[in-house]
């Protein structure tokens, strides 16, 4: 990191999406557990929660009890006397069943508690967080939760859109957070598609744009998304629970047609698969099945694109929305039975908190320049060199598809342009006109085989195949050694100046060398980052473990194998040991401190992750020499909160690029905008210091996390994680090929409906190390 005098900070003021809870006026919140069972088997609880609602209002009658329809409820008051209350459902499923509701006193809260100072401490865990807080927390998070979410639809500017099958609605949940500032009650908004169409074949419809044909495989990709629909057949309301396999006319009911069963005027396409009625199985025609404006279970992609395109709202759209729900809740805390005997007050305004904005890199290119940072903290790489470019002796393209789909013209074409572009960036490349080979996808290994002799490889794929490009990166990876780099068809077809800088920034890093210098640690600094991805295709859990090789720009990178959903990485000592001996190596220094970042880990992980992996990371030392004690930092990244950040002005804006904010944390942490966001509202990194013996200042770590933003090799403007987070992400995905068996083969696309056969298949696939070729290198960027 570069020494930065933390006067250059500049002091601002963001809004939140939170709003203080001011007060309760209630002194003390009972909690009871809720036991709901079957009044001739009382060992059986029941389990669906609408069931549960409406037996446990039923018994309530009228008392001030507020039930979260899961297991507890809460008053503001204690019950004096409670006796088992027998009560019956509505429900024709349970018509003729009696149920039992008891309940017990599980714990008391003192409000007053929530009120206290909330000072920062060094988290170390779960045993170190103030249970009795989170406890309460949680508490009077049921409580304001228990009124149900507030919803809207969006403006007239994103209106319905019928050739969707549904129209988007904001839906807004209210949760109660301790902070180290107070007590807030965050809204997290979320875009929810609501049906908007009469029938389930109308939806089909929208699904598949325009007629999905006759029953076959291509309804099994619809089956999903009607799985708890509710409709009406009739007058009855049903769910649905799929689709059959085969079409309506081949089907039966009783003897009879589905047409002579359900005796329809309408007009049925006999061609069809029906939907099937949950409990009973019964099949239904998609024309009979209507709808009601609901939250679909599931969308398809294209469907997804829609929903994310007409969901974004500017930073001034969001927050008025924000401030319409705080209204909401405010009405909630005040008129709702039950909610308002605790006499809670929420600010009618969203807080504001003092920022900082962090001094931005110098971002060194080669020649001695410097990079011109934009306001939104991006550059541009025309017309100047790279920090570090490479040297190409000899490469090759291989074409998966045939000569009608990709003539040879036309890859000479971008070839031409791509050797044009590299000169231009720094790079040089010795051939001019390199080898092109077409084969086909069955034949990975023996095309790649036949130019083993390239010092990189281009494959030209046809489609996005996840079997396609998990093969040739397993060849190229595990037996091969070769960097590869894959380009759909399409993209070589005219000029494309962005997409060929991209792929010369992914070619250029993989080939070890360097788009930019942001930072230079001021002492011997290991940087260290793993996370841990929960793959599908191989059914195991796989870790990555990357590590500096220099002073943090270049870097290397293991895969470990988990059993499945695993997150805690066991093996730290062996790991580190191995990243201490390359980065020694590399650079003939033995590192003064280890920065460590982890990504991916709850709350209720993190005593596991310093008695495991910060452990396991000393030991790792110690196996290097017994008497090496570094200093180590170890933080985690959060990503999956919904804590935003506006810039507070007469219309709101999105965050400068390096906003820091301390104040909205519950443990000794920061968030950071680092990035630019290119739509809606940009959302912020949570940083969590979980250990910290290096003299770094609470600046400085700001500083280097933001500095690592701006090292991330394959684009030119700031990310919103540090670099080294993103390089284990990358080879946590891309690690899944380093696999024993032929990627086509796995269970996971060869075994669909045998669940018995996928485990016993599932059992001999294995991860193997990289290539020793690639091993000290960036292959998988």
């Amino acid at each position: 990191m570069n020494k930065t005098d933390t006067e250059y900070i500049e002091p601002t003021t963001v809004v939140t999406n939170h709003a203080r809870l001011n007060s309760i006026r209630a002194k003390r919140i009972y909690v009871y557990t809720v036991e709901i069972t079957n009044a001739d088997a009382p060992d059986e609880q029941l389990k669906d929660t609408q069931t549960r609602i409406e037996l446990f209002a039923k018994a309530a009658n009228q008392s001030s009890l507020v039930f979260d329809g899961r297991e507890y409820a809460y008053t503001a008051h204690k019950l004096l006397n409670w006796s088992t209350v027998s009560v019956h459902s509505a429900n024709a499923e349970f018509a003729h069943t009696a149920f039992h509701v008891v309940l017990h006193l599980h714990r008391t809260y003192d409000t007053q508690a929530l009120f206290k100072d909330q000072s920062p401490k060094e988290t170390t865990g779960t045993d170190d967080l103030d249970q009795y807080s989170r406890g309460m927390e949680f508490a009077l998070d049921s409580i304001i939760r228990s009124a149900g979410a507030y919803t809207e639809t969006l403006d007239k500017q994103h209106g319905d859109d019928k050739a969707t099958g549904f129209s988007v609605h904001w839906e807004h949940r209210a949760s109660v957070r301790v902070l180290r500032s107070g007590v807030y009650v965050a809204i997290n908004a979320h875009a929810r598609p609501i049906t908007n169409v009469k029938t389930v074949a109308d939806l089909a419809r929208a699904f598949f744009r325009g007629n999905p044909g006759p029953a076959g495989p291509a309804w099994t990709r619809f089956d999903a998304n009607v799985r708890g629909l509710r409709v009406c057949v009739g007058s009855t309301y049903v769910v649905l629970n799929g689709l059959t396999t085969r079409a309506h006319r081949d089907l039966r009911i009783n003897g009879s047609s589905i047409d002579e069963h359900y005796k329809s005027t309408d007009s049925l396409d006999s061609a069809w698969p029906c939907a099937v009625i949950a409990h009973t199985n019964t099949p239904v025609p998609l024309e009979l099945c209507k709808l009601e404006p609901q939250l679909l279970p599931r969308i398809s992609g294209w469907q997804r694109m829609k929903l994310m395109a007409q969901s974004v709202l500017s930073p001034t759209q969001r927050q008025h929305m924000l401030e319409r729900a705080v209204q909401h809740v405010q009405k909630v805390c005040a008129e709702t039975p039950g909610v308002s005997d605790f006499g809670i007050t929420v600010s009618s305004e969203l807080a504001r908190v003092e920022a900082r904005v962090l001094p931005r890199p110098r971002i060194s290119l080669g020649s001695s320049t410097f990079a011109q940072l934009d306001p939104h903290a991006s550059w541009t790489i025309d017309r100047q060199t790279l920090y570090k470019a490479a040297h190409i002796r000899k490469w090759a393209i291989a074409v998966f598809c045939s000569k009608q789909q990709c003539p040879e013209s036309q890859l000479l074409a971008f070839s031409k342009q791509l050797i044009k572009t590299a000169h231009e960036l720094g790079l040089s490349f010795d051939e001019s006109k390199p080898q092109i080979t077409y084969a086909q996808t069955n034949r990975v290994y023996d095309t790649l085989h036949t130019l083993r002799d390239a010092q990189f490889i281009l494959c030209v794929v046809p489609s996005t195949s996840v079997s396609l490009y998990g093969e040739i990166k397993r060849v190229a990876y595990t037996q091969l050694g070769i960097h590869t780099q894959c380009v759909n068809i399409r993209n070589t077809k005219g000029s494309r100046t962005k997409l060929v800088e991209a792929l010369l920034l992914k070619i250029n890093t993989k080939l070890g060398g360097q788009t930019t210098n942001s930072f230079q640690p001021s002492e011997p600094t290991l940087y260290i980052a793993a996370d841990v991805c929960h793959t599908t295709e191989i059914g195991v859990s796989v870790a990555s473990f990357v590590w500096s090789i220099d002073s943090g720009q270049t870097f290397a990178g293991t895969v470990v194998q988990h059993p499945k959903r695993q997150e805690i990485i066991e093996n730290m000592d062996v790991l580190v040991r191995h990243a201490l001996r390359v980065h020694y190596k590399h650079t003939r220094v033995k590192p003064v401190q280890i920065v460590y970042l982890r990504d991916g880990v709850s709350d209720s992980q993190l005593g596991d992750v310093r008695r495991i992996e910060l452990d396991g990371l000393m030991r790792g030392c110690k196996l290097v020499d017994s008497t090496y004690e570094p200093r180590v930092l170890l933080m985690i990244a959060r990503k999956r909160h919904c804590t935003r950040f506006v810039q507070q002005s007469s219309d709101f804006e999105n965050c400068v690029p390096g906003t820091v904010v301390t104040q909205m944390t519950n443990h000794n942490g920061f968030h950071m905008v680092a990035h630019h966001a290119i739509h809606g509202v940009s959302k912020p990194t949570y940083f969590l210091i979980t250990h910290n013996t290096t003299q770094m200042s609470e600046a400085d770590i700001h500083n280097m996390s933001y500095n690592l933003c701006f090292a991330y090799p394959i684009v030119t403007r700031a990310v919103t994680m540090p670099a080294p987070l993103y390089y284990a992400h990358r080879l946590s995905g891309k690690g899944r090929v380093q696999i024993n068996a032929p990627f086509d083969m796995l269970p996971y696309f060869t075994v669909k409906k045998n669940a018995k056969a996928k485990r016993a298949a599932e059992e001999d696939v294995h991860l193997v190390p990289v290539h020793h070729n690639l091993a000290d290198s960036m292959y998988f960027m």
